[in-house]
């Protein structure tokens, strides 16, 4: 016995809560047709209804559902069946009526179960009015005058009166989806019905993906679009955040996350080919080089094509290696490089700063490329995608050995270093060399130091027999062959030399030593005064 009752109360429990906590069922929307519409009598401005029928034998849910009117084009809502709290679903029952009325006459008429206001002024020449589900579809529409009726649409009305759908013994309400076939005017009302509507209170899992019920949103979860909850990864910034936004991290030790500081490292642009051979089509390329020491992060770096710089690229992904060079050419940038009119380039970093700006070329030529070599734009016909930039190279021309290679001249300032080939600037070579002593110049030739020529009248007078070298002014012998007259020239006696074999001749040795040392001790007095200075 008290198994019996104990059942039979479990079984009126779970009833129970069926009944109250559950909508009955959710047929599908076809069935629910727009059933009257009055548009208010001459006098009667804002006497207006809209009365809709559910012809199906299951309730339906028609929470969020509109009615909506339309002059000629463009629908507007009338009113909306909207709940004030998220778990409340209104239905409407099996072979009912919802009536929705303005709100002048809802004063007369209390029998009703929305309200709109009167400032939906529907007209009778001309309109539409539809009914739409929460997603907006198209669940009914009747049309009049020059409106968009379903079908045929119906005639204006001119004095008042109502659209009334025409019924049939055996079926009910008509639906055509011809509006002429399907509603007849008439002009009282003839069903003026509500009272079909009610409400369910569901109860809804807030955290679908947590184990049982969760009624509340469990502390310091939030809730996602499809009603699963997680801890909040950022409780700093707005809206649940499972993972670290882009752009922000989040510190070890730290609560909050952080906006990560935009990248602004240095990255070159060194060459761009504007003409290629043959066709341009992906054939065009804008080279860039990291300088630096580390790998740089590509995303959101913007190539800008000048003078207005109004059309970019911006990169979305992508490294560039520390001090690698990288192409993209125009089938991945959609930037096309003009040929002939003046263009510039500029990259700028995520941090807004322009990182690199080329020079403006014009009238660039075939098979050239626009390329920074040695801190200079220039033209070159060495083209190398992916690697160091190349100076412009001349054609062979023929010598006598065969056939050489010449380099274009260095622009002005600049030299060309032997063993490079490359062109440098003069200055920065001159400037490395140790200046020259006072009375010391420096050759441009061989960049190395030379005396300063005196004046002869502070120059040691050459003994006789002895002339000045111009060239060097030093004193040397008066060569004979210098002498014009024959006669002069002096007579040469042979005279019998002495043996001296085995005999050393220290005096010649001796005479020729102090020679070279007054010699040495001549030129290099400079040096020597210096490193004497030094030494004490």
């Amino acid at each position: 016995m008290k198994k019996t009752v104990f059942i039979s109360l479990f079984c009126s429990v779970i009833l129970t809560c069926l009944i109250f906590s559950t909508p009955k069922v959710s047929a599908i929307s076809d069935n629910v047709l727009l059933a009257q519409v009055y548009l208010g009598d001459t006098g009667l401005s804002g006497h207006e209804y809209i009365s809709i029928h559910n012809k199906s034998n299951e309730d339906i849910d028609i929470t969020d559902w509109c009615l909506q009117f339309a002059s000629t084009e463009n629908y507007r809502d009338i009113v909306c069946f909207e709940s004030l709290s998220p778990n409340i679903r209104f239905f409407i029952n099996s072979g009912e009526h919802v009536l929705s009325v303005s709100e002048t006459f809802a004063t007369t008429l209390t029998a009703h179960d929305f309200v709109f206001s009167n400032s939906a002024n529907i007209p009778g020449t001309n309109g539409s009015i539809r009914l739409v589900d929460a997603e907006g579809l198209v669940i009914d529409t009747i049309g009049w005058g020059s409106g968009k009726p379903e079908g045929t649409g119906l005639n204006s009305l001119s004095n008042g009166g109502v659209f009334n759908r025409l019924t049939n013994p055996l079926s009910g309400y008509t639906d055509s989806d011809n509006n002429i076939e399907d509603f007849e005017v008439t002009d009282l009302p003839l069903l003026v019905l509500s009272g079909g509507v009610y409400e369910v209170e569901v109860v809804v899992d807030l955290c679908r993906n947590i184990e049982n019920l969760q009624t509340e949103l469990p502390d310091g979860m939030l809730a996602d679009e499809a009603g699963n909850c997680y801890e909040d990864f950022c409780p700093n910034l707005d809206g649940l955040q499972v993972v670290a936004p882009v752009g922000f991290e989040k510190p070890i030790g730290s609560e909050n996350c952080e906006e990560i500081p935009l990248e602004d490292s240095v990255i070159f642009i060194t060459e761009l080919l504007p003409n290629p051979p043959s066709y341009d089509t992906d054939a065009e390329f804008i080279e860039l080089y990291n300088p630096n020491n580390e790998n740089i992060n590509l995303a959101r770096y913007k190539i800008q094509v000048g003078p207005s710089f109004s059309k970019e690229y911006e990169f979305t992904e992508g490294v560039i290696l520390a001090g690698e060079y990288l192409v993209f050419n125009d089938g991945i940038t959609g930037i096309t490089l003009p040929n002939s009119s003046g263009v510039q380039l500029r990259l700028v970093a995520p941090a807004g700063n322009v990182v690199s700006q080329t020079e403006i070329y014009s009238n660039a030529g075939d098979d050239v490329s626009w390329a920074l070599v040695d801190d200079q734009w220039i033209f070159t016909n060495q083209i190398t995608p992916d690697e160091p930039n190349k100076p412009y190279l001349e054609p062979a021309v023929d010598e006598v050995e065969g056939v050489t290679t010449v380099y274009a001249p260095c622009p002005e300032g600049k030299f060309r270093n032997p063993e490079t080939n490359r062109c440098k600037n003069i200055e920065s070579a001159v400037s490395q060399l140790t200046p020259c002593d006072e009375d010391e110049y420096r050759n441009p030739d061989t960049n190395r130091c030379r005396k300063i020529s005196s004046s002869s009248s502070s120059l040691v007078p050459c003994d006789e027999g002895e002339e000045r070298n111009p060239e060097t002014n030093r004193c040397r012998k008066v060569s004979t062959l210098g002498i014009s007259d024959v006669d002069q020239l002096p007579t040469v006696t042979d005279i019998q030399a002495e043996d001296s074999d085995g005999t050393i001749n220290w005096g010649i040795i001796g005479i020729a030593l102090l020679g070279t040392l007054g010699y040495m001790v001549y030129e290099w007095r400079s040096s020597i005064s210096r490193a004497w200075v030094n030494f004490r």
